[in-house]
């Protein structure tokens, strides 16, 4: 893995424990628990919210937009488990 796509996970991961962290958006901490409840690890949620950070902030930059805290709480809710 390039080392410029760690940097960019990281800060993914850490973009999202931080919105557990502050309840902001309030649909972080639903999505986590609903997929923790649903047999997921800790790791696999977190990894799988910040693929959904990721898709909204590429989408925001291919635009010119600013961030869509609707867009984002969108494709939380559109997660399902792995292996689910």
């Amino acid at each position: 893995m390039a080392d410029s796509d760690k940097t960019v996970r990281d800060a993914m991961l850490d973009t999202v424990l931080n919105q557990l962290e502050t309840g902001d958006p309030p649909e972080a901490k639903n999505t986590y628990d609903r997929l923790t409840a649903a047999g997921q690890s800790k790791n696999q949620a977190l990894q799988l919210m910040a693929t959904a950070l990721r898709v909204e902030m590429s989408r925001m930059l291919n635009e010119g937009t600013p961030f869509d805290n609707a867009k984002y709480a969108a494709l939380l809710a559109k997660i399902n488990p792995v292996g689910g």
